[in-house]
């Protein structure tokens, strides 16, 4: 259907006959081609969601499981913001970047990912007072990937309208808690503001208070990320075989 951040948009005033009729297409053929099918399956509510208000069609939500799922441990809470996944604007990790400025200064911000947005990001960090607290990671290893979750204090995961996201259930996987946005798609059926995690409003200031609140009571951030493993810990592949072979 198309974002902000896309040419597929339906309130974009300038798109042109030649835009509509292509958008218009996709949905037929994607229509005609599940309409086949005995039943749909989803990764979230939020793609199931879509369906429903661009093609009309019924489906279920099945979440699967990330990949390694079973290497993700939990450790120490550490002095690290973490965000991980490709550097894209849709991703809107500069926001992170502002708000480390007001992050308190004994937290860092790890930022692990590639991706157009990396040299913009680097520029906008090294603006600031607070850029010498922001590491940039291009490529980490599975396992340093593993221990750079378990170790982190939180991490920032605040995508625009994600289908699903799996940063979201590494993240529980590792015990920590999230903060995202209120309009972040499916990284909201996992994230419950005060539960397991924090979602914020588009805003660097309120983002950084949300950290400084998580430094400073980590009996909070552990209760956030003990309630979040919870919920991740029963998402798995037998659980996704059983509900496809019982139909």
């Amino acid at each position: 259907a198309g974002t902000e951040y896309s040419a597929l948009r339906e309130d974009n005033g300038q798109e042109n006959r030649e835009e509509s009729s292509f958008r218009e297409s996709l949905w037929q053929i994607d229509r005609k081609a599940l309409l086949e099918s005995k039943q749909i399956y989803t990764i979230s509510r939020n793609v199931s969601n879509r369906l429903k208000k661009y093609n009309q069609i019924d489906s279920v939500p099945l979440y699967p499981p990330p990949k390694n799922h079973e290497k993700f441990y939990r450790g120490e809470f550490g002095n690290y913001v973490l965000s991980v996944g490709r550097l894209d604007p849709i991703k809107r990790v500069e926001l992170l970047v502002e708000a480390m400025r007001y992050v308190v200064p004994e937290v860092r911000g790890i930022i692990v990912g590639r991706g157009p947005e990396k040299d913009t990001l680097t520029e906008m960090a090294q603006r600031y007072e607070s850029g010498h607290r922001i590491t940039f990671r291009d490529f980490v290893s599975d396992q340093e990937l593993f221990d750079l979750y378990a170790n982190a204090l939180c991490v920032y995961f605040a995508p625009f309208d994600e289908d699903f996201g799996f940063i979201t259930i590494e993240s529980f996987l590792s015990g920590k808690p999230v903060i995202t946005l209120l309009d972040s798609g499916g990284v909201l059926e996992f994230v419950k503001d005060g539960e397991t995690g924090f979602v914020a409003k588009k805003e660097p200031e309120e983002i950084a208070d949300l950290v400084n609140r998580l430094h400073y009571d980590r009996t909070l951030c552990r209760k956030l990320g003990q309630q979040g493993y919870e919920i991740a810990k029963k998402i798995s592949w037998d659980t996704v075989i059983e509900r496809l072979i019982s139909e």
